[in-house]
């Protein structure tokens, strides 16, 4: 967040930085706009497991698995496993 309102970054690349606005009334309106769709997934989510509770725990362990898998695969592609484990020395995946 700090990086996005940053005036120097701003300035500095105007087409990279630049989603939260810079008046203080739309930064009200996109913080609460990301807030309410983040809220609304997750409950989006928890209904779907509960659902899939409902027809067998099997859909539910499949469903969990496959989202952490492909959490997990796009983490490797990406590269994030040095900063999402911060083990230290040989350790780090």
């Amino acid at each position: 967040y700090d990086w996005d309102t940053s005036p120097e970054k701003r300035h500095a690349s105007p087409k990279f930085y630049g989603f939260v606005p810079a008046t203080a009334y739309k930064r009200v309106i996109v913080f609460a706009s990301m807030l309410a769709i983040s809220a609304g997934m997750l409950v989006i989510r928890g209904m779907s497991i509960v659902l899939l509770g409902l027809v067998g725990k099997r859909w539910v362990f499949g469903y969990v698995c496959a989202d952490l898998g492909l959490y997990l695969i796009s983490k490797g592609f990406r590269g994030d496993f040095w900063y999402w484990l911060p083990a230290g020395g040989y350790v780090e995946i």
